[in-house]
């Protein structure tokens, strides 16, 4: 649709959708809808995961905030667990461990993240409990 420097338009359907790509993810995937190569300084990415799909504990430098569209999930965040819904929403700052554990049906959530010098993601051997 438009796409220039000034604005970009589209619609979900047709963004790919990738296999999340942090070591030990099961069930789940990622849509890139904005990014640095639309002029943003910020991205914005849509989650799907399928029932009982996990995105285990990870840090990394960007910040990220996390709004669940769909679904019910379990959030461990630091040395705490929550439970989210649809309509609630988490900031994660910079180097805070987290994980996400999908219960059982499909989950949704948008995240949006800063882009840093260093984008690169570390797995942790750590369960979410």
């Amino acid at each position: 649709m438009g796409n220039n420097l000034e604005y970009h338009l589209s619609n979900i359907s047709s963004v790919k959708k990738d296999q999340v790509p942090i070591k030990g993810s099961k069930g789940a995937y990622i849509q890139w809808l904005i990014t640095k190569d639309h002029g943003a300084h910020y991205a914005v990415r849509k989650f799907t995961l399928e029932p009982y799909g996990v995105i285990p504990m990870h840090v990394h430098k960007y910040q990220e905030t996390v709004i669940i569209t769909k679904g019910k999930c379990k959030v461990c965040v630091a040395n705490k667990t929550y439970e989210m819904k649809a309509g609630d929403f988490i900031f994660i700052d910079s180097n805070v461990k987290h994980s996400f554990v999908n219960g059982d049906s499909e989950l949704e959530f948008f995240c949006i993240i800063d882009y840093t010098d260093d984008m690169s993601i570390k797995t942790l051997d750590e369960e979410c409990k």
